[in-house]
């Protein structure tokens, strides 16, 4: 049976502050959940507009056309709806990737995605994409600052007995440290020792004591962060190789 916008999201004024992509994620399911026949008659953006606000107080209907059309619009560029072939661009069909999206859920999993699309340093990619997409954020965060730890390790040549925050100190000590830039002011060995001291210690360690942000964008902020650590690692440890 196919679902009505309001019966999924029955509160109007909410319904106006939604996001785009908040939005598109109703549409997607409205559309989704539609018989051919019923597909077929509402499948542009006017149409469904006109249908989707059918449950909601004739006061509101006109704004909230307005911001349909925005998550309509999300939907197009994201190619999850496409042009009809053989019809005016106006009619649309739900595309492959589109009917995979069954669920707000799946489609927030999507948007996920799209946050990390291009920006993650090959190795957070490798062992933290998977947690960050399935939801597991306290997972993905640790195994991104677990890769900057190692790679420190294995930049400075430690010993799995160095550890944590007392490593990234003894790896950036001032002047002496086998990843500090010497060239650089003392005030700046210092800096850049506190930052990975300090990333570590807040991101790295906590996991038994407290949470871990639970906002995507705000998680997807914090493995960019780790993929800018492992490129100043890498950067530090090219340096040192390199002949004066």
């Amino acid at each position: 049976m196919s679902k009505s916008l309001a019966s999924i999201f029955s509160n109007a004024d909410a319904l106006l502050e939604l996001s785009p992509e908040e939005l598109a994620a109703l549409i997607l399911e409205v559309l989704n959940s539609m018989e051919p026949e019923e597909f077929r008659q509402y499948a542009t953006h006017h149409n469904f507009a006109m249908q989707a606000v059918q449950g909601y107080p004739q006061e509101r209907r006109e704004e909230l056309k307005t911001v349909l059309v925005e998550g309509w619009a999300w939907l197009q560029r994201e190619c999850l709806i496409a042009p009809r072939p053989g019809t005016a661009s106006e009619w649309v069909i739900v595309t492959r990737k589109g009917k995979q999206m069954a669920s707000k859920a799946q489609l927030e999993a999507y948007r996920r995605a799209n946050l990390l699309a291009g920006m993650l340093h090959p190795r957070i990619e490798t062992e933290s994409k998977a947690s960050f997409l399935r939801g597991e954020y306290e997972t993905a965060i640790f195994n991104a600052f677990k890769e900057v730890e190692i790679a420190v390790r294995e930049a400075g040549q430690f010993t799995w007995k160095d550890l944590g925050t007392e490593l990234m100190n003894e790896a950036f000590k001032v002047n002496a440290g086998k990843l500090s830039d010497k060239t650089l002011p003392e005030t700046e060995q210092i800096g850049l020792r506190n930052l990975f001291s300090g990333a570590i210690g807040y991101y790295k360690n906590p996991g038994s004591h407290r949470h871990f942000p639970t906002d995507p964008v705000e998680v997807a902020e914090t493995l960019f962060f780790a993929s800018l650590l492992l490129r100043i690692v890498e950067r530090s440890a090219a340096q040192k190789k390199t002949p004066p």
